[in-house]
Formats: C-alpha cells, sequence, structure tokens
C-alpha cells in the first residue's frame, strides 16, 4: 500500500479570543494535504467548521458549571473522513519508523565498522568510546540519521566495560541484530492495529497468521482449505498466554519467549529439518496439523462438533467424567452458540478444543491456571477446600479401584496430601495465588483430573528408581 507523506506546518500565531464566530473561523488553517482529494479536503473544512459553530452555540447556552463533560467519544465510522485521516496518519507514522530500522545490509556495514574500530584482546574483540563514537560518525555518512539511536552513550552504558573501559563488540553486534528484529516484528504487529490501541483482537491475530502463510518459507505448502484453521490455531496461544478481555497487548508479545517460535517460520534452514523438529513449534503447519487432525478424529459424527463422550476419547477414558463435565461447563457451554443469540451450546468446537489442548500442554505453566481453577472451584468462590478436592478425587479413587489397584487407598490421605503440598496461605482454602506461588499447581491439577496421571504421581518413587537402574 502506497503511503502518503505527511509534511507537519508550523502552529499558527497566538491571537487574542474575542469571542466572534468569524474571529474563530478565521484562525482555522488549512488541513496538512495527506494525498487525498479537494473533495475529501472542502469536507474536513467544513467539518472543522461545523464543530466550532456548534461549539460556541453549546457554550452561549449553558454555563461552564452545567456542562457535562465528554468522557465517551464513539469510533468513527469505517467510511467516514475522520477514519480516513486516522488510517493514513497511522501509516505514516508507521513509514517514518519503518526507516529507522536497521536491515540485514545496514546490520552488515555496522559490523564491519565495529571490526575496524576494535581493539584485539586474544581472540575477543572489545571497542572503547572514542572507538564507538568513530564507528557512530561512519555509520551516520554511511546510512544517515538512523543509526543514532543505538550509538547514544546511555546505549554505551548499558554494556559491561573492563578495567580498560571497553564493551565486547560481538555483545554489541548482538544487541543491534536483536534490537532489529524486535523493531520489525512491533512494525509487522501493528500494521494489524487499525484502532491504534497497542492491542490485537483475536480476529486481528489470525490475520496477522494469515499474512504470514505467503511469506514464511516453513508454511508454503499449506492448503487453502487449512489456511483458516491454521490461523485459528495459530492465534489461540498467543490468546493462551497474553490474552486479556480476548486481546493481546503487542508490547507482551515483543518480550514473550513465543516470539523465538514466530521467528523460526522465517529460517529457511529449518526447511530441511525433520517433521519432529518442527512439532515442538506451535506455530509450524506440523504442530497445527497435529491438533486438527486430533480434533477430526474424535468427530465421529463429522458435524465439526465434540460432545462430551466423544471427547472423552482424547485420554482413553482414564479423564473423570466430572472433570469433562466441568470443562464443558465453564469453558464450552458459557461461550453462546454463533447460531442462536439466546441458546449455549453443548458441544466443542474446533477454538475450544484447542484451548484445551495448550491448557493440557502447559498445565504446569501459571497461565493454566485460569483455565483450570474454575473447573475445580465448583461454587464459584474464587478458592477451593477440602469439600472441592474430596468431590474430584473420589471419583479419580473409583477409576483407581476399577484399574485393580489397592482399594484401601484412603481418600482423605490424598487430599490432605494435596493441600500441604500447595501450602495455602490460609489453610484449607486454596486460591490462584496459591498455587502459582507454590509451583505444583500442574500435579495439582493432573492428580485430580486423570486416573493415569495419579498413577503416574503415586508410583513416582518407583519410576525413579527404575531410571537409575536403567
Amino acid at each position: 500500500m502506497e503511503v502518503c507523506s505527511v509534511r507537519s506546518k508550523g502552529a499558527p500565531p497566538s491571537t487574542a479570543h474575542d469571542g466572534s464566530i468569524a474571529s474563530a473561523l478565521n484562525r482555522i488553517e488549512s488541513p496538512p494535504r495527506l494525498g487525498l482529494t479537494s473533495e475529501l479536503e472542502r469536507r474536513a473544512l467544513d467539518e472543522q467548521t461545523s464543530t466550532l459553530l456548534e461549539r460556541y452555540e453549546s457554550n452561549k447556552q449553558a454555563s461552564s458549571s452545567s456542562v457535562i463533560p465528554t468522557f465517551f467519544k464513539p469510533k468513527p465510522r469505517p467510511n467516514s473522513l475522520a477514519n480516513i485521516i486516522k488510517s493514513q496518519a497511522r501509516l505514516r507514522r508507521e513509514q517514518v519508523k519503518a526507516e529507522s530500522v536497521l536491515d540485514e545490509t545496514a546490520l552488515e556495514q555496522l559490523f564491519y565498522l565495529l571490526g575496524q574500530f576494535a581493539i584485539a584482546d586474544g581472540d575477543a574483540l572489545k571497542i572503547n568510546y572514542d572507538g564507538f563514537s568513530q564507528v557512530a560518525t561512519r555509520a551516520r555518512e554511511m546510512l544517515g540519521s538512523a543509526v543514532d539511536a543505538h550509538f547514544k552513550a546511555s546505549v554505551f552504558r548499558r554494556f559491561a566495560q573492563d578495567g580498560d573501559g571497553c564493551i565486547s563488540v560481538p555483545s554489541f553486534a548482538k544487541y543491534l541484530s536483536h534490537r532489529s528484529t524486535m523493531q520489525t516484528m512491533q512494525l509487522q504487529l501493528m500494521l494489524f492495529d487499525t484502532d491504534s490501541t497497542g492491542t490485537l483482537s483475536e480476529y486481528q491475530l489470525e490475520e496477522y497468521f494469515r499474512s504470514l502463510v505467503t511469506e514464511c518459507p516453513l508454511l508454503q505448502d499449506v492448503e487453502a482449505s487449512f489456511v483458516s484453521h491454521y490461523c485459528q490455531i495459530a492465534a489461540r496461544k498467543l490468546l493462551f498466554f497474553h490474552g486479556h478481555n480476548s486481546s493481546v497487548r503487542v508490547r507482551d508479545l515483543l518480550v514473550s519467549p513465543l516470539l523465538q517460535e514466530l521467528m523460526e517460520l522465517k529460517n529457511p534452514v529449518l526447511l530441511d529439518a525433520q517433521p519432529t523438529v518442527l512439532m515442538s513449534n506451535w506455530f509450524s503447519l506440523q504442530s497445527t496439523r497435529r491438533v486438527h487432525n486430533t480434533f477430526l478424529a474424535l468427530d465421529e459424527d463429522m458435524n465439526s462438533m465434540l460432545s462430551r463422550s466423544e471427547f472423552s476419547q482424547i485420554s482413553n477414558g482414564t479423564m473423570s467424567s466430572l472433570f469433562i463435565q466441568r470443562i464443558f461447563e465453564q469453558h464450552v457451554m458459557r461461550q453462546r452458540n454463533p447460531l442462536s443469540k439466546r441458546s449455549y451450546r453443548d458441544e466443542m468446537d474446533l477454538i475450544a478444543f484447542t484451548d484445551f489442548v495448550l491448557a493440557w500442554d502447559h498445565r504446569s505453566h501459571t497461565a493454566a491456571i485460569k483455565y483450570f481453577f474454575p473447573i475445580i472451584d465448583l461454587e464459584g468462590k474464587g478458592s477451593v477446600g477440602p469439600a472441592e478436592v474430596y468431590t474430584f478425587f473420589r471419583e479419580i479413587h473409583d477409576m483407581w479401584v476399577k484399574m485393580g489397584e489397592y482399594a484401601d487407598l484412603a481418600i482423605y490421605d490424598v487430599v490432605d496430601e494435596l493441600i500441604d503440598m500447595v501450602k495455602p496461605k490460609h489453610p484449607p482454602e486454596i486460591t490462584p495465588e496459591d498455587l502459582a506461588a507454590c509451583g505444583m499447581h500442574g500435579t495439582f491439577f493432573s492428580v485430580l483430573s486423570d486416573v493415569k496421571q495419579f498413577f503416574d504421581y503415586n508410583y513416582r518413587e518407583n519410576f525413579m528408581h527404575q531410571d537409575e537402574e536403567s
């Protein structure tokens, strides 16, 4: 998309306000030229004039004490002039930012200059502030003012200095490369932030991944029919770890470990990697297909939805029926049926299934607490006590006995053990904060949900001895 340049004009000289409409209109400056047609410019002037007239009439009719200040301003309509100007200004802002990003060619030139002014210290290269300043001067001559932000004195002071006041050249080069990557990623993400809120909604995240399909070598083999599923599955991970009110802050993504996974998609070297290697990257085609294929395998009636009985097969029958019931109550039935504004659905779609897969695969991560805790919290009071722990483990105990294990296992002993493991701040009530602090929430949720997980937990010492002997 071609972005029209914007040239800021100087502020008009201040004049005394005489209260007349004429003097107010005389101070209206022509709007900046954004490459729009003269008709749009006329409309902008008319709207600006109308706004001043309305404000003048409003101030005449109401005293300052009776005027209610504006605290809500609706978003401009998609095709309105205000929205067009806002969009052009945003694109121009991103264009200016893009001009300051160092590309690969610029980085190579900077690395060459750093090598020219570096001091050899054995096999290591270092540079003092004098050489740092000379590199900055030469770089400015070659690349322009875009390098100024990278060669400030404050940047030099961020790095550890030796006794001679030198910093490591490889460390600084790595900093330049990382900063360039971060800025590039930020610009790419902000292109989809059409409202300039600093956040990306679920739809905007899916659109971002849709753009990656055409750019990333690792996604070049995706079928057209699978693109929408890929975008949905990929976006859910960002929302799972960083989501708040169904959106993600761009600044959170830039400092997230998930950024490294995203960057791997653009690495052509991985084209020759084994499928098992790519499977570990959630955003890879192999990983998203695994989730989708599992969903299809469970969907026996092929209606693109999973019933409770179909979903129960995901664990080969080892997950308790109560836990499955609570999954559907908290994460399926609470979501309105898109085909009806009044009814709630009782079958799981691909998005809800993806959320479960993410939570189960990362149940030892604190992000999983917000998914699993409402399931255990039967009364919705924000804490769980011995009664809730007993209720869930009683089903696990019944399944345990049916497996042929010893029936004299005392349920209350396990309940006490789990509560002691969490070490709640106000025992015996356990809160999400207690689970996050103890670091054992993965084990806590596993034992209360799946009999196989409890089997592994109960015989963990035996497994440890077997590993040592082997």
